[in-house]
Parts: structure tokens; C-alpha cells; sequence
């Protein structure tokens, strides 16, 4: 079974050798270890030592910036997010539908994808961790894909009536249930199945 983790930029298990950097590619580093760690070891064993160890880095950057793990991060979120303009819709829902659900899941596998999953189990047992998890991970994807619906319905393919806030709830607790606590990869098919099996009966009025 190939690694996926080298598609999501980072390395999961060597450590880089200290060189001279500029302060860009230190938070870069620092924020790549950070989502490796949260991976490998879960955020309640996450410390500064390992991400400075992990990011080839010293201490020093992670104690002049951050309170404590929590604030590190919290900071750490907005790299997993997706973004969402970087999906192009074709203004066919079906096809949109699809097409923006793999390119979700092409954002969230691999590393990021087990980062993911640590982080909604710690966030739980963190208010703060869990609002902006809510914030800046949740609520970009729920918007974009809220978003496509009703430009669908604006072009007469589904009717605004159908999208009530119950059935947005239950279409963005599957996209949550099958892309982020799923442990593995969702296939086109699976993808295809999700899509005419539920969410477009779901929105689409039978005539």
C-alpha cells in the first residue's frame, strides 16, 4: 500500500537536519511537524520539544511565538483547511457534487487526514480547540458546499424549498462522517455512490 504522506507535503518520520533558514521556512517547518505530530502522536503528546526536534528547529521560535501547545496549534488549523476556490465548479450539480467531494478528499488524505481525525477527538475535550476547529476547518467546507447548492437552485436544478437546515445538517454530517472519520481514502466510486444515493435525492424534488 503506497505512502500517501509525501503527497501531502510532509515526511512522517525522518527529521531534518538543522541548516541556516530564513524565518518563512522555519514556520514552515514548524507548522509541517506540527501536522505530523498531531498524526504520529495526538495532540495530547504533542510538546514543544518534539515539533522543534521533528522541524529540524530550536525551541526558541516555538517559546517566543506560542503561549503553549494549544496556541501552537490553533495557529497550526488554517494549513490543514481547504481551500475552496481551488476547486473550478463545471454549473452542473451532479458533476459539482462530485467533483468537489474528490477534491475534498484530495486535500484531506494522508497525514492531513489522520491529523484530522486526532484533532476532533482531542477538540472535545478543549472548547477552544474546538471552536476553531468549527471555524476554520468545518465551516469553509460546509459554506462552499451550502454555497453550490443554491447556485444549483438558482439555475432551476434543485428547489431552494429542499434546502432547509435539516438537510444541510445531515449532508454536512456525511461529508464529515465519510471524509474525515473515514481511515481510508474515499474512491471516485464511493464518492459516485454518496452522491446519487444521498445527497442528490436529498435535494433534488421528485416530480
Amino acid at each position: 500500500m503506497p505512502n500517501r504522506s509525501s503527497s501531502a507535503g510532509l515526511r512522517a518520520s525522518a527529521r531534518p537536519v538543522r541548516t541556516r533558514r530564513g524565518a518563512a521556512e522555519v514556520e514552515q517547518a514548524i507548522s509541517d511537524a506540527v501536522v505530523v505530530e498531531l498524526a504520529e502522536v495526538g495532540f495530547g503528546r504533542l510538546t514543544f520539544d518534539s515539533v522543534a526536534e521533528r522541524a529540524g528547529t530550536g525551541k526558541s521560535p516555538l517559546y517566543r511565538r506560542w503561549s503553549d501547545t494549544t496556541a501552537l496549534v490553533i495557529d497550526t488549523l488554517e494549513k490543514l483547511g481547504m481551500d475552496p476556490a481551488g476547486y473550478v465548479r463545471t454549473g452542473v450539480l451532479r458533476a459539482d457534487l462530485i467533483g468537489f467531494t474528490r477534491y475534498m478528499t484530495n486535500t484531506h488524505q494522508g497525514v492531513k487526514g489522520a491529523a484530522f481525525r486526532s484533532l476532533l477527538g482531542e477538540a472535545q475535550r478543549d472548547p477552544e480547540l474546538l471552536e476553531r476547529f468549527k471555524a476554520q476547518i468545518l465551516a469553509p467546507l460546509f459554506d462552499s458546499l451550502t454555497e453550490l447548492l443554491r447556485d444549483a437552485a438558482q439555475r432551476g436544478e434543485v428547489s431552494s424549498k429542499r434546502l432547509t437546515p435539516v438537510v444541510l445538517e445531515v449532508l454536512h454530517a456525511l461529508i464529515v462522517k465519510r471524509l474525515i472519520l473515514e481511515t481510508r481514502d474515499l474512491s471516485t466510486d464511493d464518492i459516485t455512490e454518496m452522491v446519487d444515493q444521498v445527497l442528490l435525492p436529498l435535494v433534488v424534488s421528485e416530480h
